[in-house]
């Protein structure tokens, strides 16, 4: 299973540079994305961000929000439950290496999420992110 970080997640909407390779990554497998509350705020956010930005209209925008929803009821996703006091306890001892790695708040919760569901490999586009995930063990795809 893979788990794809709000950078890689976006590429499923957004064209832009590593949107193929992304791509190419979720339709060789064949168990849904898990995609949980922080990945889709994430992402919701991102997109009314390129509207503010003139990057996009509201209605394209609009547009992939009703494709997310869509693939979301297609089953294409699965939000798993996570154990949010488990999920702290990673976040907690994955933090202190923000002090070396200058990692964000929001990279060590994508990098302890993915651990908590014991992914097959991990997607990112964010170097420190990276970083995080490769010292710690899990499985990193970079594009190429």
């Amino acid at each position: 299973m893979l788990y794809l970080d709000t950078s890689a997640l976006l590429k499923l909407y957004i064209r832009e540079s590593g949107s193929d390779w992304v791509q190419t990554q979720v339709a060789s497998q064949d168990d849904p994305l898990p995609i949980w509350e922080l990945q889709e705020a994430e992402l919701l956010n991102a997109l009314h961000l390129k509207v503010f930005w003139g990057e996009f209209a509201s209605e394209e925008v609009s547009e992939q929000i009703a494709y997310f929803h869509s693939r979301k009821k297609r089953g294409l996703y699965r939000f798993p439950l996570l154990e949010r006091s488990r999920l702290m306890d990673r976040f907690r001892s994955l933090s202190k290496r923000s002090m070396e790695l200058g990692t964000r708040t929001l990279d060590v919760l994508h990098v302890a999420c993915a651990c908590e569901l014991e992914v097959d490999a991990f997607l990112s586009f964010d170097d420190r992110q990276i970083k995080l995930a490769e010292e710690i063990g899990l499985c990193v795809r970079k594009a190429p």
